[in-house]
């Protein structure tokens, strides 16, 4: 018991001694701070305001109080001595006082009968009278708590002495740890040596290399000359941080900024760094001074060999970045040998650079250079290759080269001898294998390139452009499509409407302001083609829309062919222009599209009337939704997305706990109907393409609107047709939305207002029905089981198909007892199953599947369920 006693005095000690040393202004120094001392002469009336500041040339300043720290650790300590003179005082009270622990543990009547032994006591041997601890022992543990109280008091007494025999401890310091002298800044190298174990540890941490920047970044404000003290280690690890995990631009200009503090403290900075250092600068803009530096470097980075190809490979890119690409030529074709041990892809930002370069004389050195990358490549060459090619022609203009590249990539392997450099052979009289050093602008010059980019005739019609174009899209390069249908005009070859129908929905996909302005005004223009070709061109001819302003006054770039005669528009273009406006509810140009497409004299597809129906169910407006349904659906042919987007209506309309949106709304069991009437009606092909797209979130959703209405039976035949027409059984998710719709039947009763059913839902009543139900759904599961065993077969080893029949009968059979019990709860009698059968087959004719497969009845042991309570 005196234990805590003399731990609670040996803290009390402790805490007494560093009290004062705490609470001195002077133990406690403000850190990452510095305050020059100054000679004031202030008077009564002045007042000194700190501020504080990042840098010594930084315009950021923000107003401080130097001793709020020391103030607020002063309050702390005096809470911590009065919280341990409270605890002190009750320990010298003992263990048996009035407010020790032991004492309040007792029980009300307990604590009082101590309490008056206590007072007892001390009148008879007085309150102040010293306890003597030989009494108070037991006689069983008198030796062995004395023996260890003394050795208690003995280490009390020789703590201090142990603490001054203390030798410190040797510190093991890193190669890349940084050490300075004197601890002035030793917090903040404390934290840039902390910073860098981090990295150390986990190099692909992004947020340690941002750590370590922000602390460098610091030491360099605070500490003089923190550069020249950085070991090369710490120099290496700062370096690789960087050059991972961060933005571009701001790597790069991290890069630039260790670079340059390198250089003013007269560091050296590795190959690697030098050309990481260079791409940073190209990287920001800066290409002069890349090149400036690739220069100056020359000398260094050409010693080694390794070192020698990601060199030259940097200068080709930077001249060529520069506009200067004879320059970045002659570097790439010195550094190719014959053996092609280095990669001639090098060439291909050549090849871009003489692209963006006006006259003919480029465009031959363009063409040169290209058929020299396909004798280097040979049979190398990649899609990609011919993808970065093309695109970098038609980007710059010279679409007569770019559908030459494409013409390649289409014909290789199935045509070599519409091959450029097939034609390029034959052109010059070259017979065997063609060698890029025998491939020269002058001989391109000489033969022509209208001879060597020839287009096969059997290429010059629509398909081999929209094959191009879809390329294009795809790979998200829609402005380079938009030249394909610029190309397509000058070579006589007219866009279907389906090409710009394409190029319509990359533009909107790209989502950019310039961009949708694009499509708007191409979609608007096809529609106004349409429209003024039915109208002929009469006074009633629609207009172009309004635009808005942000859009209008772009200064996007509007290209050449949108300027010529239009394709008319056809129900694809007003169904893509439809799902853009609804998407951002554009309501007044959505109406305008409708009123032009009837205009239009186009008929709608079922397309066009499930997004106008999704327009509607977004602002949950059923009414407008199911008007439009029943005007659409008289003169358009509904299709699988029509229905699951009434199905998801459905869930808003049959949620009792909502308000009805609408009364003539049809109810699980119609809606269902006129689902199975419509597949019926589809072909064969069509049956196929239904089942094929019917997914498991629209049989969820099905099955959860027959659970909002509470129809049992409906639900049952549901779960039946839904399994034979398109071959899904129920499963976790089912079986818990069945449970549900018939625990909340059993707790809450019908005429509850709407605004308590979601509240009621929840109650002790309802969990309770739950647990009820998931113990029926055993017990259906165990005889399930106990049949098939008998039979000598086990669940595990049933098939797949097998395993969702058997899924299903368990969930039919729940819902048969349940509505067993439902009708002999509300006639007073013994539920009947032949009745419930005949019910279920009554309902499943409403529901337009008579005659499928309802499953087995109950039988004799499951009807035996109906009377269990």
């Amino acid at each position: 018991m005196l234990r805590p006693v003399v731990r609670g005095a040996r803290w009390y000690q402790h805490v007494a001694r560093s009290s004062t040393a705490a609470i001195s202004p002077l133990f406690h120094t403000r850190p990452f701070s510095a305050v020059a001392p100054r000679s004031l002469n202030l008077g009564p009336n002045d007042k000194i305001n700190f501020f504080e500041q990042d840098t010594p040339g930084s315009k950021t300043r923000r107003k401080i109080d130097p001793e709020a720290k020391d103030n607020a650790e002063k309050e702390e300590v005096e809470r911590e001595l009065s919280q341990l003179d409270q605890e002190l005082d009750i320990l010298k009270e003992g263990p048996f006082g009035p407010n020790s622990p032991f004492i309040r543990g007792l029980p009300e009547k307990e604590r009082a009968i101590a309490l008056e032994a206590l007072r007892k006591q001390e009148a008879e041997d007085g309150k102040d009278e010293p306890i003597n601890l030989d009494e108070v022992f037991d006689e069983e543990l008198d030796d062995m708590l004395k023996q260890e109280f003394e050795g208690l008091a003995m280490e009390e007494e020789n703590w201090m002495e142990n603490r001054e025999d203390d030798s410190p401890e040797e510190v093991i310091r890193q190669p890349y740890e940084v050490i300075l002298e004197g601890s002035e800044h030793s917090a903040y190298v404390d934290r840039f040596n902390s910073s860098l174990k981090r990295v150390v540890n986990d190099n692909s941490n992004e947020r340690a290399g941002q750590d370590l920047w922000k602390w460098y970044r610091r030491c360099k404000q605070v500490i003089p000359r923190f550069i020249d003290s950085i070991p090369e280690e710490a120099m290496t690890l700062l370096w690789s941080s960087q050059l991972k995990g961060a933005a571009t631009s701001t790597r790069a200009t991290h890069i630039q900024v260790l670079a340059a503090d390198a250089i003013a403290a007269g560091q050296s900075i590795t190959t690697s760094n030098i050309l990481s250092y260079i791409i940073s600068l190209q990287q920001s803009g800066k290409t002069k001074d890349a090149l400036d530096q690739w220069e100056a470097h020359q000398v260094g980075l050409s010693q080694r060999k390794e070192d020698l190809e990601a060199y030259w490979r940097l200068g080709v890119k930077l001249f060529a970045a520069d506009g200067d690409p004879q320059r970045a030529q002659d570097i790439a074709l010195a550094f190719i040998p014959n053996d092609k041990s280095r990669q001639p892809r090098i060439l291909i930002p050549v090849i871009t650079a003489w692209g963006r370069q006006p006259g003919k004389e480029a465009e031959v050195k363009a063409w040169a250079l290209y058929l020299q990358l396909k004798a280097l490549l040979e049979h190398d060459m990649t899609m990609e290759d011919y993808d970065q090619v093309s695109i970098a022609f038609l980007n710059a203009g010279r679409l007569d080269l770019a559908i030459a590249v494409f013409k390649d990539m289409m014909v290789t392997g199935q045509d070599p001898a519409n091959d450029s450099t097939a034609l390029y052979k034959a052109a010059i009289g070259l017979v065997g294998n063609l060698q890029a050093s025998t491939i020269s602008e002058r001989e391109v010059n000489k033969v022509s390139l209208s001879t060597l980019t020839v287009l096969p005739r059997r290429f010059q019609n629509r398909f081999f452009y929209a094959s191009w174009m879809k390329k294009l899209i795809g790979m998200g390069e829609v402005d380079s499509a938009a030249m394909v249908i610029e190309l397509m005009y000058e070579r006589g070859v007219k866009p279907d409407p389906k090409h710009l129908n394409g190029l319509i929905a990359g533009w909107l996909r790209v989502g950019s302001a310039p961009a949708r302005e694009n499509a708007e005004r191409l979609g608007w223009a096809m529609i106004k083609q349409r429209v003024d070709r039915v109208l002929q061109a009469g006074p009633e001819a629609t207009t172009l829309p309004q635009q808005p302003e942000s859009l209008a006054t772009s200064g996007a770039r509007i290209p050449k062919f949108m300027q010529r005669p239009m394709p008319p528009a056809n129900i694809e273009t007003f169904s893509v222009l439809l799902l853009h406006y609804t998407r951002r509810g554009e309501d007044e140009m959505t109406n305008q599209l409708v009123k032009n497409l009837t205009q239009a004299r186009i008929q709608p597809n079922s397309y066009f009337m499930n997004h106008l129906l999704y327009a509607e169910l977004r602002k949950q407006d059923i009414i407008t939704l199911w008007n439009k349904f029943k005007v659409l659906s008289s003169s358009v042919q509904p299709d699988l997305e029509t229905y699951a987007c009434l199905w998801d209506c459905g869930k808003l309309q049959y949620d009792r706990s909502r308000t009805t949106f609408l009364a003539d709304f049809p109810s699980a069991r119609a809606l269902h109907a006129e689902m199975i009437t419509w597949f019926n009606k589809l072909s064969i092909r069509g049956q196929t393409i239904a089942r094929d797209e019917f997914s498991k979130d629209l049989y969820d959703q099905i099955i959860r609107c027959f659970c909002l209405s509470r129809d049992l039976p409906g639900t049952l035949v549901a779960l039946s047709s839904l399994r034979t027409i398109f071959g899904f059984a129920p499963d976790e998710t089912t079986a818990r939305l069945i449970i549900l719709q018939v625990a909340r039947l059993a707790s809450v009763p019908g005429d509850t207002p709407k605004r308590r059913l979601r509240r009621l839902s929840s109650t002790p009543k309802s969990k309770e029905n739950i647990a009820h139900l998931q113990r029926l759904v055993e017990l259906l599961s165990e005889r399930k089981a106990s049949i098939l065993s008998s039979n000598g077969l086990s669940v595990d080893s049933l098939d797949p198909h097998e395993k969702e029949t058997y899924q299903l009968e368990i969930m039919t059979d729940l819902l048969r007892i349940v509505m067993g019990r439902a009708a002999a709860s509300g006639q007073g009698q013994t539920p009947d199953p032949s009745h419930i059968e005949e019910q279920i087959v009554s309902v499943a004719e409403e529901m337009g599947v008579a005659g499928i497969d309802l499953g087995p009845g109950l039988g004799n042991e499951g009807a035996s369920l109906l009377l269990l309570r």
